[in-house]
């Protein structure tokens, strides 16, 4: 019993003690609780500095590692944005399977920016264009090998690009290299309820489509016509003729009236006719014309007078050795020229100038034609005009 009683008593002891200690660990629970609000604000600035790292990545056309840090800032704090960049940075990188797929993440993300979800709608087009130029692009280099291949690769960018019916053009002319004359038929029929009238390929489908149809079915072109009845002639009507008119009479003609002849009143003989006044504006042209010419040609003619005085006071200077000074033998031979010359344009403008003013004052002063006379012919008479 006493042996018994040792044993239990340390134990007690053992208890008391953890018993005295419960309230420190309970100190130490409720500390460590009031932290976790403290390690959530650390865990999105930690995302924030991987999204800054990011940015600069995608600046620097390094977008593998920009989509990369993208998606752990993502998985770090669920931010829309760094969804979106993860999704562009792996569309850049010509990543286009991952990009479609972050794209489609985030049209459906919370909080997401609609301005941005727009721009992922056109992101997602312009990705589904590429691809159906690259299918395309691959059916029509596999059409001569395996026309069967390329017409399902045809079909697959149609369906990534259902604005574009050429495709489906493309596959059925593969289907009907391939053999598959039904489902080329069908193709092209779906070609030509799609495609626009303006399309350029229409009347070829056209074509095919007439050829694979009379393959399929030959009995419709040798059909044979329905055979066509005559219709009865009508029968002929019982001519009916017309009852005979009454015989006009023709009304008399009648008599012709004598002709009458015209009393002819014959003009007095010598009869004298209006004075008619020429114009007199050309006559005063004319005398302004000659005058100005008149004054021109004196004026040109003192010119050439003074000019010619001066030649003669030039030649008359000599030195002592009998020289002319400063003027050779050409230069005064030139100058007597141009004198001449200007003599001779003086004289034709007086002389020109004189004559228009002679005609002018003709003109002024000439008597208008005043008298007519009538002479008697045997078969009227003749009016004579004296000028």
């Amino acid at each position: 019993m006493a042996q018994a009683t040792d044993k239990i008593l340390p134990l007690c002891r053992t208890w008391t003690r953890s018993l005295r200690r419960l309230p420190c660990l309970m100190l130490v629970v409720l500390c460590l609780a009031a932290s976790v609000p403290a390690l959530a604000v650390d865990k999105s600035k930690v995302a924030e500095a991987m999204a800054v790292q990011a940015g600069k990545a995608f600046e620097a056309g390094d977008y593998m590692r920009a989509a990369d840090l993208y998606l752990n800032a993502y998985r770090t704090d669920a931010n829309s944005a760094f969804l979106y960049g993860a999704a562009r940075s792996q569309h850049l990188a010509g990543r286009t399977d991952q990009a479609t797929e972050l794209y489609q993440q985030f049209l459906t993300a919370a909080n997401a920016d609609p301005e941005r979800q727009k721009r992922v709608k056109e992101y997602l087009a312009e990705i589904e264009r590429s691809k159906a130029v690259a299918l395309a692009s691959d059916a029509e280099k596999a059409q001569r090998e395996d026309p069967k291949l390329a017409a399902s690769l045809y079909l697959d960018a149609y369906k990534l690009a259902p604005s574009r019916p050429e495709l489906l053009f493309r596959a059925a002319v593969a289907e009907q290299q391939a053999g598959d004359l039904t489902a080329a038929k069908t193709r092209f029929e779906e070609y030509l309820a799609k495609a626009p009238a303006s399309a350029g390929e229409r009347s070829q489908a056209q074509a095919r489509l007439d050829s694979i149809r009379r393959k399929l079915n030959p009995q419709a072109v040798m059909e044979p016509q329905p055979e066509v009845v005559p219709q009865p002639k009508p029968e002929p009507k019982p001519e009916v003729k017309p009852e005979p008119k009454a015989e006009v009479k023709p009304e008399p003609k009648p008599e012709p009236k004598p002709l009458v002849q015209p009393e002819v009143i014959r003009p007095p003989i010598g009869v004298q006719a209006p004075a008619v006044e020429p114009a007199r504006w050309p006559g005063w042209a004319l005398v302004g014309t000659g005058g100005a010419l008149v004054i021109s040609g004196l004026v040109v003619y003192l010119g050439a007078s003074s000019a010619n005085k001066q030649l003669q006071s030039d030649l008359a200077g000599t030195n002592a050795g009998g020289l002319i000074n400063g003027l050779t033998h050409e230069e005064a031979a030139a100058r007597a020229s141009s004198i001449n010359t200007t003599m001779g344009v003086a004289a034709g403008l007086t002389g020109a100038g004189i004559a228009a003013a002679g005609v002018g004052t003709w003109l002024l002063v000439r008597t208008p034609a005043r008298a007519a006379v009538v002479v008697p012919q045997p078969g009227g008479a003749m009016l004579v005009w004296r000028f």
